[in-house]
């Protein structure tokens, strides 16, 4: 064999057991439980409109909110 047949059949072995060893689960978004509470998504979309693009301000709105809607929330945050 040439060395690049060799090459390429390290690499086609090399991708098959890879391949073979990963596992498959699928995607999780996390808990979305917050979607029903209108009053914060209300919150949320204000300051969304409100900060007009700028991160910070929006970052800003999104705190208030989760102090509003969530108080005491472990791991929340704020």
């Amino acid at each position: 064999m040439t060395k690049i047949a060799l090459f390429a059949s390290a690499a086609l072995l090399a991708t098959t057991l890879l391949a073979g060893t990963a596992s498959v689960s699928p995607a999780s978004a996390g808990n979305l439980d917050f979607l029903s509470n209108q009053n914060y998504m209300r919150c949320l979309q204000y300051f969304s409109i409100r900060a007009h693009g700028d991160g910070a301000a929006y970052d800003q709105g999104r705190r208030f909110c989760n102090r509003q809607y969530f108080p005491g929330r472990p791991g929340g945050q704020y």
